[in-house]
């Protein structure tokens, strides 16, 4: 774990930043939302990391908020030559993704360990 994050969940495999989202705004302080997802890009400007995957594993929905500060780090890894992949979408969500076109901008694979092993074999 990294920081103290309480919206996100931040690991570090380098040169991977995991970062799982822990539920929607309705769950946080939206000042926290802020803050955390400033910290976040932050974190990820560190030339180690190279990489962003998305672990979608604890949440089945994310609000337009929490989805935008997500799309923020994904644009910012696209335009710097890094990558960035979604992981363990549950149905309701990856429906999400592919409603709001997020399915076809970033891949989406199956498990962290998928996730990891594509960004290894396309870095």
């Amino acid at each position: 774990m990294v920081d103290n994050f309480e919206i996100y969940k931040v690991e570090l495999n380098l040169p991977n930043l995991i970062v799982t989202p822990q539920g929607s705004t309705l769950h946080f302080l939206y000042s926290n939302v802020q803050t955390e997802s400033n910290n976040l890009l932050r974190l990820f400007q560190s030339p180690e990391i190279k990489n962003v995957i998305i672990d979608l594993s604890k949440v089945d929905y994310l609000d337009s908020i929490i989805i935008n500060s997500i799309i923020r780090l994904l644009q910012h890894a696209r335009q710097t030559g890094r990558h960035s992949v979604f992981c363990n979408a549950c149905d309701n969500m990856q429906n999400i993704l592919q409603s709001i076109k997020l399915g076809t901008l970033w891949p989406l694979l199956d498990s962290q360990e998928e996730a990891i092993h594509y960004i290894s074999m396309n870095s």
